[in-house]
């Protein structure tokens, strides 16, 4: 008869960790090594030159003068620094999706604005007219305005002829401030789109001068809060970094 021995299995536990962080260790100087040879593995070796992992394919010595000169500081920053190819990738994977939800969202203010003008033009026919073509309204109190928000004199307001079916001068400032609204947040994203989006794609693209892995992180950190300010759905690749943990999630202790 077998009689079951108590252990303490936090050591191989341990044991466990160190090993699958050395595998990972393995992993990341295996695809390091595969982009250097020129080996497509869909991974860093997208951003490297093709001259460049043809001259790899080819065996041509790594001490090639020439063939140094020919890369851009971004390529040896990524064929040289695996951390940085992570962060790099990270930020254009990022970039992308940012784009994709910007340019969603300027779609929709654009239809937004447009339905918001119409209402408004919509309003301004069906007003009643001074003499000299000047739309006007009546409020709730049965004062005259103009749609330049100015209040129209007594004398001028009794020349008027209403049919009864005008908007009222509510509706006017309502439909006015629908529209102005949205155009505030079409030229907004806009601007974040070009300013923002824009100017993180133009240095993501600058070989010579690629951003540091501190600025990458900068970088998506503009883009999470340009997102968050204008109400945007994060994309999937950024969700996991911007989103806490839901607290219903995390074990609750036994405290008997």
């Amino acid at each position: 008869m077998w009689v079951g021995l108590a252990y303490d299995d936090s050591d191989l536990r341990d044991v466990f960790r160190l090993a699958e962080v050395e595998l990972k260790r393995r992993e990341d100087d295996a695809d390091l090594k595969a982009e250097m040879a020129g080996l497509p593995n869909g991974k860093m070796a997208r951003f490297l030159g093709e001259d460049h992992r043809d001259e790899r394919r080819h065996g041509r010595s790594s001490g090639d003068a020439r063939k140094t000169e020919n890369l851009s500081r971004l390529q040896m920053l990524l064929a040289s620094n695996p951390a940085y190819a992570r962060a790099y990738t990270q930020t254009l994977d990022e970039l992308g999706d940012a784009e994709d939800a910007t340019d969603r969202a300027i779609a929709k203010a654009q239809a937004d604005l447009e339905a918001a003008q119409a209402q408004l033009q919509r309003t301004l026919d069906k007003a009643a007219k001074l003499p000299d073509g000047t739309r006007v309204f009546r409020d709730a109190r049965g004062e005259v305005w103009n749609e330049r928000r100015e209040r129209v004199g007594d004398e001028a307001a009794a020349g008027i002829e209403w049919r009864g079916d005008e908007p009222a001068y509510e509706q006017f400032l309502e439909d006015s401030e629908s529209a102005k609204d949205r155009l505030t947040r079409l030229e907004g994203l806009q601007g974040f789109r070009v300013d923002t989006l824009g100017r993180i794609r133009d240095r993501m693209m600058d070989r010579d001068n690629p951003l540091t892995e501190h600025e990458l992180h900068s970088a998506q950190t503009d883009m999470r809060n340009g997102l968050k300010r204008f109400e945007i759905a994060p994309p999937v690749s950024m969700r996991a970094a911007i989103e806490p943990v839901a607290t219903s999630s995390l074990p609750v202790p036994d405290l008997g």
